[in-house]
């Protein structure tokens, strides 16, 4: 625009210049022919520069113009690229949308049905316990391996009027009890995981008692300890410690005289299952495992650890093996200055004092009130300051045990 402009000017110039000179010829003769050339000569030279610009101009905006054109080309195609990168993502994420809601929806079926197997496995829990709770009954009456048949039941219905209600007259002898719960196991009970309360008698003891009785591994035990929810005080003295104490279907001490009679009547493994507060679970077995009786202070036997929770009972620096039964009212532990039991609030075969004590207190969450005190359920391998949540100590024969003096 500013070319046309300039050149229309020019033009204009030119014409009143050639007009002035028309009427000096008129008047007179022009004598400025050359200047009016290099005038010319200029005009023509001015209007080729600007030309040369103006095309110059012209093609370097068509250029921008071609490039701009062109990169607005691009940027279409990367829009359409992009716009169907949208498109298949809106698909797969619709994909996989209908997919995680199949998965909710057979999750929470799975829930359901998990929820109904808990309540079936309950009911079948509560049948198992009434169906013992039968056995025990009848067991008490007639006898272990006494019990009558259902045609002798029939038979002896229709002869007698009236069921007695006292203890039948035995005709075949004292009545004979399993040792131990692995026996129990041995002639063909005890055949689903979990726990049975079974009445025993060991070789040594003067009368049976009720035990809690585990199968596990595929064999029997005998739980002589078990701690659970703090239920049961174990900060006792040593003739609860000798009797036995608490509640079998919860927490409880068997009993030092019961144990002595259970592992003196053969060769006895012992095996610890413990639980920490968060769920970890930790094992821990002797293959040799025995207590003496009272007049040498239930003391403690045992040797040749396996498991994963660590040696916390024959242990280099507090070994508990060979210590006699200490409890707060019978100091027997080998500190001289004071009573592990009543500092430590608990009863255990304490040297000086212990790496294990498993019949402390029991801290809900595993926290003491004291860092230092360390008087809650304790096996120190595991831990050193904090309390175990679940502990289970349970005995069965030993097969192979071999002595300290055997290779």
């Amino acid at each position: 625009m500013k070319v046309d402009i300039v050149i229309k000017s020019l033009l204009i110039m030119a014409a009143i210049v050639f007009s002035e000179s028309a009427r000096q010829r008129k008047r007179r003769r022009c004598r400025c022919e050359k200047f009016i050339q290099e005038i010319n000569d200029t005009i023509d030279a001015k209007l080729k520069v600007f030309e040369k610009k103006y095309f110059e101009s012209t093609h370097t905006q068509s250029v921008s113009a071609t490039n701009e054109t062109e990169k607005i080309a691009d940027l279409g195609i990367s829009i359409e690229r992009l716009n169907s990168n949208v498109n298949d993502t809106r698909k797969t994420l619709s994909k996989e949308s209908h997919a995680l809601r199949y998965v909710r929806e057979q999750m929470y079926a799975q829930r359901q049905t998990m929820a109904s197997l808990n309540e079936n496995f309950n009911l079948l829990e509560t049948i198992v316990r009434n169906l013992t709770s039968v056995v025990d009954r009848l067991e008490g009456l007639f006898g272990p391996g006494d019990i009558p048949t259902k045609a002798e039941v029939a038979t002896t219905t229709r002869a007698t009027t009236t069921i007695p209600t006292t203890r039948p007259t035995q005709t075949h002898g004292p009545m004979k009890y399993p040792r131990h719960c692995q026996e129990v196991y041995k002639k063909g009970g005890m055949r689903f995981p979990g726990d049975y309360y079974i009445m025993i008698k060991p070789e040594f003891s003067n009368k049976p008692f009720k035990a809690m009785c585990k199968m596990l591994n595929n064999s029997g035990w005998t739980v002589i300890q078990r701690r659970v929810d703090g239920t049961v005080d174990f900060y006792r003295d040593w003739s609860d410690y000798k009797r036995g104490f608490g509640n079998l279907e919860s927490e409880f001490w068997l009993g030092n005289d019961n144990i002595h009679a259970l592992t003196n009547q053969g060769d006895t493994k012992l095996r610890i299952e413990m639980e920490e507060w968060n769920g970890k679970k930790h094992f821990a077995e002797y293959d040799f495992f025995r207590i003496a009786d009272e007049t040498d202070q239930y003391r403690l036997n045992l040797r040749n650890y396996r498991g994963d929770a660590g040696d916390s009972l024959t242990s280099y620096w507090e070994n508990h093996d060979g210590m006699p039964f200490s409890t707060r009212d019978r100091d027997n532990d080998g500190r001289y200055y004071d009573n592990c039991a009543e500092h430590y609030h608990g009863a255990w075969w304490f040297n000086n004092c212990f790496d294990s004590h498993l019949n402390g207190r029991y801290y809900a969450n595993g926290s003491h009130q004291n860092y230092f005190v360390r008087n809650g359920i304790q096996w120190n391998t595991i831990h050193l300051y904090s309390s175990l949540r679940h502990v289970e100590m349970m005995v069965q024969p030993a097969d192979n045990v071999k002595l300290p003096n055997e290779v």
